[in-house]
């Protein structure tokens, strides 16, 4: 599960990257996109063949533990049960309407932090976030259908849509892997090559991992 800190600090990531593929040079320049602290980074090259794909660089906190705590998140339990007391007594209450919180309330709903797991619930904050363009949470909600988790409802289309929409390194592997698996979509190898191809360039290790298996990266 993906999440940010409570403080939710200012985050500005300047990253510069560059990759030498098949004598085809990508340097991608940095442009700063301040809202909800996020921050993009938009190729400008006219060899850049990712421009439809979004792309978003920035800083969370990944939990993978199944047995995740509030501070696994960043949070002090007693934070948790604040933002939990909200829901239950001033559902109202415009922290609610904050889409970092939002998808934060999802994760809590998700691994049972301070409350008792409820993966309906996880989607439901989950989805709202997602509305307000919140990445996170629409990795984390792709997530939820992709797997169906605890037997909820699979839905392989769903999933895609949420991770197409998402400019995560890790939602790029997954596009990749619908595409090449037919999942929700036709099988398209072409577009599974390209996805594949821009996750290794932003060096996820699921697709570092995939290199070795099938070698996307030829023409």
């Amino acid at each position: 599960k993906l999440g940010l800190n409570p403080k939710h600090e200012s985050i500005i990531l300047m990253i510069l990257f560059s990759f030498q593929w098949n004598n085809i040079y990508l340097c991608n320049s940095i442009k700063i996109c301040s809202r909800n602290k996020r921050t993009f980074i938009m190729a400008n090259s006219n060899k850049d063949n990712y421009t439809d794909i979004p792309k978003n660089y920035q800083k969370f906190v990944l939990v993978q533990s199944p047995h995740a705590i509030s501070k696994d998140y960043g949070y002090e339990e007693e934070d948790v049960i604040y933002l939990l007391n909200l829901i239950k007594y001033e559902p109202n209450n415009e922290k609610l309407e904050d889409d970092d919180i939002q998808n934060d309330l999802g994760c809590f709903f998700n691994d049972g932090v301070c409350v008792e797991r409820n993966i309906e619930l996880a989607k439901y904050w989950f989805a709202k976030s997602a509305d307000q363009g919140n990445d996170l949470a629409r990795s984390n909600l792709a997530d939820i259908y992709r797997k169906g988790t605890d037997g909820s409802e699979v839905n392989l289309k769903k999933s895609l849509d949420l991770y197409k929409a998402c400019g995560l390194p890790y939602a790029h592997y997954r596009c990749g892997e619908f595409y090449e698996k037919g999942w929700g979509v036709d099988k398209n190898i072409e577009e599974a090559k390209r996805y594949y191809s821009l996750a290794y360039l932003e060096g996820h290790p699921l697709a570092k991992k995939k290199l070795k298996e099938w070698n996307f990266l030829e023409d």
